[in-house]
């Protein structure tokens, strides 16, 4: 069950000061008016500021690499298909809609409604900028309202990057073939999206990382971030696309990471009612 409340947590500043036992004691033995020189006493300072240094860079360059590492590990093709959706087996029973792509933001793109290359043109593709993980584009108004939506994040301390956005057809295929050669065309034919299946070939949708460290590569879908991004995302013309529960509905298994695009009047309705975009159609409106 969900939390009824956002927590938020104040800090003190606290300043800290790291000095070794060595360091007070020559602090300590240089106030002093002693016969030891004080040659040596800076010479032994020198000595234990240089290899204090050395520590803290070894130590940077450790966390650096290993984050980096990271970030290659998503970036590299051959982990794209762990963040791909899967379908599930009410996949095949999904309906076919009448789809206008004059209003593009609300149409249905799933295993039953493919979009044609042809239909892709009216999407504009622009670059994501100011985000951990490289090379990732977005549809030009879905992207400017995640912008706002982020702005809206940052306030309350809580950063967002977007791990998994526009895909090519190209890009798609790869992810597909991969499947099939791991566990077999049965398998990739039921539960993966070919090119023009996913909303990610619209850029329209994106799989995103939410947490309260600016280099998160994982969320928490259980915090107060979280939460709270699931309650207000909707404000910003965004839904949490395939929920938990609906699984036979969407044809997909639940995705918490997984945001669409779909415009703040039909966000808000369908956030008010409840509804999937599947559900939305069934009843007409």
């Amino acid at each position: 069950m969900k939390k009824n409340s956002i927590k938020f947590y104040d800090f003190e500043k606290t300043e800290f000061l790291f000095e070794s036992d060595a360091e007070k004691v020559a602090i300590k033995e240089a106030s002093k008016p002693k016969k030891r020189t004080y040659k040596k006493i800076i010479a032994n300072s020198f000595i234990i500021s240089f290899f204090l240094i050395i520590g803290f860079y070894v130590a940077s360059n450790y966390v650096t690499n290993e984050t980096d590492k990271l970030k290659a590990a998503i970036n590299n093709s051959e982990n794209f298909e762990k963040i791909n959706e899967k379908m599930n087996a009410s996949s095949d029973k999904l309906e076919v809609v009448n789809n206008n792509y004059n209003r593009k933001y609300e149409v249905i793109i799933n295993k039953a409604n493919p979009i044609s290359k042809t239909d892709l043109v009216k999407y504009k593709i622009v670059d994501v900028m100011d985000n951990t993980i490289s090379n990732i584009k977005l549809e030009e108004e879905t992207y400017n309202n995640y912008l706002r939506l982020k702005d809206n994040l940052l306030e309350r301390g809580y950063y967002i990057n977007i791990r998994s956005g526009y895909r090519t057809f190209e890009e798609s295929e790869k992810i597909y073939n991969s499947y099939v050669t791991k566990y077999g065309l049965e398998y990739a034919q039921k539960y993966v999206a070919t090119p023009g299946v996913s909303e990610h070939n619209a850029g329209i949708a994106f799989d995103f990382i939410i947490s309260t460290n600016k280099n998160a590569i994982q969320t928490n879908y259980e915090s107060d971030e979280y939460f709270y991004l699931e309650n207000i995302a909707y404000l910003y013309g965004f839904i949490i696309r395939y929920p938990k529960d609906k699984e036979t509905i969407t044809g997909y298994s639940y995705e918490p990471w997984h945001l669409r695009y779909v415009g703040k009047d039909l966000a808000k309705y369908l956030k008010k009612n409840n509804l999937t975009l599947e559900e939305y159609y069934e009843t007409g409106e």
